[in-house]
């Protein structure tokens, strides 16, 4: 199945069903602003409620009918499609503790189910949505694109909030940063350096994980932010971060 015809599917099960919009969110378009977007490998779609649980399982039994699939329901309450080699990740709905409260301070005094999962999110690099004929981007949080055209990466709520809800942001703005090559906002440096024990809330796999592949994007963005956060005590040294562990123990 191409990949238009998928994203039809969806908009046609949406309507038939009464499921709210479906949008792309995430890393897709963001990588379209950037000029990234060679092909798409995976989507994160997201309808802003809990409608897109709905959708999910609407299209799994649509498409295992004719294709060989696998869903699988992830431990966030993300549900996940494989088709072949491409994946489909459907939002948790997650909305951050006290999210009303915080979006009050923004200003936004009576937010829509779709405000309350994107300032959930991590980055608002990340906070993004596209219409499923991949024509249009918006930036509800209206700061996306800006932080975007800045190369920076900034928490969608302050980094206190955003960062304790989920237990591996910490590890993900490194990695973004190296990825993106982005700079990391500077009150999010802060905070990290001020509560270093934040990196550990993640699991030593997820850690190792992050941190190989951000190396790999960006040895040199990886490295400077560890040692600037002070965060060399708080990850497992791997076979693959040993290298650069022992370079900053001996300076060669």
């Amino acid at each position: 199945m191409k990949l238009r015809e998928l994203l039809k599917l969806m908009t046609s099960i949406a309507k038939r069903k009464g499921i709210s919009t479906p949008m792309i969110v995430g890393g897709t378009p963001r990588d379209k602003l950037l000029g990234n977007l060679k092909s798409i490998e995976d989507l994160d779609i997201t309808t802003g409620d809990d409608s897109i649980h709905n959708l999910a399982k609407e299209l799994s039994i649509y498409l295992n009918k004719k294709f060989k699939i696998d869903t699988k329901v992830m431990d966030d309450g993300h549900s996940s499609i494989f088709i072949g080699g491409f994946k489909v990740d459907f939002s948790s709905n997650f909305n951050a503790p006290n999210i009303d409260k915080y979006l009050a301070k923004l200003g936004i005094e009576d937010p829509t189910a779709m405000q309350r999962e994107l300032y959930s999110r991590d980055f608002t690099c990340n906070a993004l949505l596209m219409s499923l004929d991949l024509k249009t981007i918006t930036d509800p949080t209206n700061r996306g694109f800006k932080d975007i055209q800045e190369k920076v990466i900034k928490t969608c709520l302050a980094p206190e909030v955003t960062l304790l809800t989920n237990k591996n942001r910490v590890v993900r703005a490194i990695y973004l940063a190296a990825k993106l090559n982005f700079e990391l906002d500077p009150n999010l440096m802060t905070w990290i350096k001020e509560h270093p024990e934040s990196m550990r809330f993640a699991s030593d796999r997820a850690l190792a994980e992050k941190l190989n592949k951000a190396l790999i994007y960006n040895a040199r963005r990886t490295t400077y932010l560890l040692d600037e956060m002070g965060l060399w005590q708080q990850i497992p040294i791997t076979k693959e971060i040993y290298p650069y562990y022992m370079k900053r123990i001996t300076g060669k």
